[in-house]
């Protein structure tokens, strides 16, 4: 039989395409599932977000190689477990529609409102910080900038971003009423409370 033969060949015919109809769907259904995972790994980077909102920059710009006097790099490089943009932000669909139609539509302040991250029960959950560690690491004063314990809760239970700030120069509250020198990267409240520059 030849090769021409095989092709006008109904029973041929049929074989192939039945293969075709295997072969077909399971690349498609191969691609899209590429796209998809590859979507949810872009996702989770903390370049995903400036892709689209251009007020975001100024918060991810110094994720990894940035200043180590902010929090988000050293949270970026910690040693134990490297934190993502995500393990704090929680990404829900209808808040990312949202704030897309905001971001298109050119409806939205800048920069941008700031969120009410860094309180007590947000930051001191087992994972993350535990207060009773923090307290026994800050209460050594060799080779310390401070004579005192500033963790210590004195003046009572204060929330974590009433100094500590994220993505911005975090605030050493304390020197609103003390004058202790500044910890590199921490700026001084005025003494009405005031905080200026800070994201």
């Amino acid at each position: 039989m030849k090769l021409i033969d095989l092709f006008k060949n109904k029973k041929y015919s049929t074989r192939r395409k039945k293969w075709l109809l295997v072969i077909v769907p399971l690349g498609v259904i191969l691609s899209l599932s590429g796209l998809v995972t590859g979507g949810v790994i872009w996702h989770e980077q903390p370049g995903f977000c400036t892709s689209c909102h251009t007020p975001m920059g100024n918060y991810v710009d110094n994720y990894f190689p940035g200043d180590s006097t902010l929090l988000i790099t050293k949270h970026a490089s910690c040693d134990s477990l490297p934190m993502r943009c995500l393990d704090c932000h929680e990404s829900v669909l209808t808040e990312q529609l949202r704030e897309g139609v905001h971001w298109v539509s050119g409806n939205y302040t800048y920069p941008l409102e700031k969120r009410n991250f860094g309180t007590r029960s947000f930051c001191l959950t087992e994972g993350c910080h535990i207060e009773a560690k923090i307290i026994e690491a800050t209460k050594d004063h060799e080779n310390s900038l401070f004579a005192y314990n500033q963790h210590d809760p004195r003046h009572g239970k204060l929330e974590c971003n009433t100094c500590h700030s994220m993505h911005g120069e975090s605030v050493f509250s304390c020197n609103q009423c003390h004058k202790f020198e500044l910890p590199a990267g921490w700026i001084a409240p005025q003494p009405n409370g005031v905080i200026a520059g800070r994201n």
